[in-house]
């Protein structure tokens, strides 16, 4: 019998081919890269739902909210302001009647006869005045043509006139300091008067058919002296009113009407 040649013992296991070249390690870390990206665009857009839930990303600060209050009087209590986008118009009272007897007429240094009727105070004439016995209390009762959203009251609280002589009326007169707006819906305003001439005007919110103006406090008036150097004492028993002015949200028409 012939002996066979014995079995060569095992070799290392196959490798699988041979060793990667540079080129085979630049695709495998091309493909490690692109891997990594996915997962970092999987976490942003996990990140983007939430925020889409929740209204604000996770882990950031919730945005300033913005807002406040708009328009609002909070100073004194005499009402709304409303802003410079809303349309107001002049309104027109149609009687003006008083609960005190307008003072008698006078004259002026030049000799001409002024009356001191309740009426005055609506002739959009500030050198004329109502004027009453008093320092505090009188009370006007004003209409209004039809009903009206108010959007402002207002007054030239003493007599604004300068004679021809140079004598100042209105600081010879008594000046109003604070009045009292009484309307037909129940609502009072309360509006307190710097003592210069000028219609003083304090914002209101109100719908009225009727007004009434009281009286609430008053300061003494001053002598005067005019240009030739003569003085006048002051006339401090009784309280005059230039004007009073109204202006009320335009209506439909544009006339302040809304009823």
């Amino acid at each position: 019998m012939t002996a066979s040649a014995p079995t060569p013992p095992p070799g290392p296991p196959e490798s699988g081919g041979p060793p990667l070249s540079v080129r085979g390690w630049l695709v495998v870390l091309t493909a490690i890269a692109a891997v990594l990206a996915v997962l970092a665009g999987g976490g942003w857009l996990l990140n983007q739902a939430l925020a889409d839930d929740t209204g604000t990303v996770a882990g950031s600060a919730a945005p300033e909210e913005q807002g406040g209050l708009s328009g609002v009087d909070l100073g004194d209590g005499n009402g709304v302001d409303f802003g410079e986008d809303t349309e107001t118009v002049a309104v027109t009272p149609t009687a003006v009647l008083p609960t005190c007897t307008p003072q008698p007429p006078a004259v002026d240094s030049t000799g001409r006869t002024h009356a001191y009727e309740a009426a005055n105070v609506v002739d959009g004439d500030v050198t004329t005045a109502w004027r009453c016995k008093g320092t505090q209390g009188q009370v006007l009762a004003i209409s209004f043509p039809c009903t009206v959203q108010l959007a402002t009251v207002g007054l030239d609280p003493g007599h604004d006139k300068t004679d021809p002589d140079g004598s100042d009326r209105f600081a010879q007169n008594r000046k109003v300091t604070k009045v009292k707006w009484t309307f037909d819906d129940g609502t009072t305003v309360e509006q307190r008067l710097e003592p210069r001439r000028g219609i003083l005007t304090a914002p209101v919110d109100t719908t009225a058919r009727t007004a009434t103006l009281t009286v609430l406090e008053t300061i003494d008036g001053q002598p005067v002296t005019n240009r030739a150097g003569q003085q006048s004492a002051p006339f401090n028993d009784v309280t005059s009113i230039s004007e009073i002015r109204f202006t009320a949200r335009a209506g439909d028409g544009g006339d302040g009407c809304i009823g």
